[in-house]
């Protein structure tokens, strides 16, 4: 009876899995092309021009200047997250409240099957899809470090002077561009942190959206309460970034555990700094969770809207099929 399960909800899934793994990979090697296409000299003129938005970025804007710390920024893009979202939140959603609203939950809990078994099998196949559309970014990430190539000027020729030892610049000097493949200045290696905070933050969506559906009856209502509260969620964290004084507001968003370009940084500057509980400045001060008490803080998020929605479904009453 499971592999019947297993086949149904594959066969539900498999095309909304497929245009949004599509999309991440396509999108994450398009991203890296992009970077490799920007001039660093012009991009560090733009990044001085957005000076006063420094408070919105995560990361100094000096690592933004590193094609590694671009790069990471795709993980924190609007399209990456949202395709995360729509997979979460679609296919968790359809879990109890999308089969009691089809008529379809009676006949599957007719078979000899339990309610907890029947809910599991739903809820790990979207969050091993959760797993493998990270993975999918990942691997588009990969093949754009693999695939693009960067055009570097190289510093102007200078000359000195040698008694008063003063440096002119050497007319002369070779102006000739250096072309470098990316893979020499960028390691793939060094985003796998945000990729597994990417799956967190899946895993969380997919437990929070199966609370909500385990005690409702209408999809529609399942999703318009969790993008609700994602979108609370969301204002929380801009409104905490932009305005000091409700800085507070962040420490109520499930955001402020998602940020992969912090953990990328880390990574590269400070490898064995990595998965810490918490993050300190120079001065000591605490600043943020770092990779491992953000991760940990998703995932057991997750576990426990998982645990209260197993108990809700397996002690409620299912209406009856309209």
């Amino acid at each position: 009876m499971n592999r019947t399960l297993i086949k149904k909800f594959l066969y539900d899934s498999k095309s909304l899995w497929m245009c949004c793994a599509a999309t991440l990979f396509g999108f994450c090697w398009l991203r890296v092309w992009i970077v490799s296409q920007f001039d660093m000299s012009k991009f560090k003129k733009l990044m001085e021009q957005l000076e006063h938005l420094k408070r919105f970025f995560p990361i100094p804007f000096e690592e933004l200047l590193t094609y590694t710390g671009r790069i990471a920024v795709t993980f924190d893009e609007p399209i990456v997250v949202t395709c995360i979202t729509i997979w979460a939140v679609s296919r968790a959603s359809d879990c109890v409240s999308g089969e009691i609203g089809r008529g379809t939950m009676e006949l599957l809990l007719a078979q000899p099957i339990s309610r907890v078994r029947l809910f599991w099998t739903h809820a790990s196949l979207t969050i091993l899809g959760v797993a493998l559309l990270a993975i999918a970014a990942w691997l588009g990430t990969c093949t754009g470090i693999a695939t693009c190539h960067v055009t570097e000027k190289p510093p102007p020729a200078t000359f000195t002077i040698p008694v008063i030892k003063l440096s002119i610049p050497n007319p002369w000097g070779s102006t000739e561009e250096i072309i470098r493949p990316m893979s020499e200045l960028v390691s793939p290696w060094h985003f796998l942190p945000a990729v597994s905070n990417l799956f967190c933050l899946g895993f969380f969506l997919t437990g929070l959206t199966s609370l909500m559906s385990s005690w409702d009856r209408y999809r529609w209502r399942t999703i318009g309460i969790v993008v609700g509260i994602y979108l609370v969620q969301m204002i929380f964290k801009i409104v905490g970034l932009a305005v000091e004084d409700v800085g507070w507001l962040l420490h109520f968003s499930f955001f402020s555990a998602y940020e992969p370009e912090v953990f990328v940084n880390v990574a590269l500057r400070s490898p064995e700094l990595l998965w810490e509980l918490r993050q300190f400045d120079e001065q000591g001060h605490y600043v943020r969770p770092g990779a491992l008490g953000s991760h940990l803080l998703l995932l057991t998020l997750g576990a426990g809207c998982f645990l209260f929605a197993t108990l809700i479904f397996h002690r409620r009453d299912l209406p009856a099929p309209i």
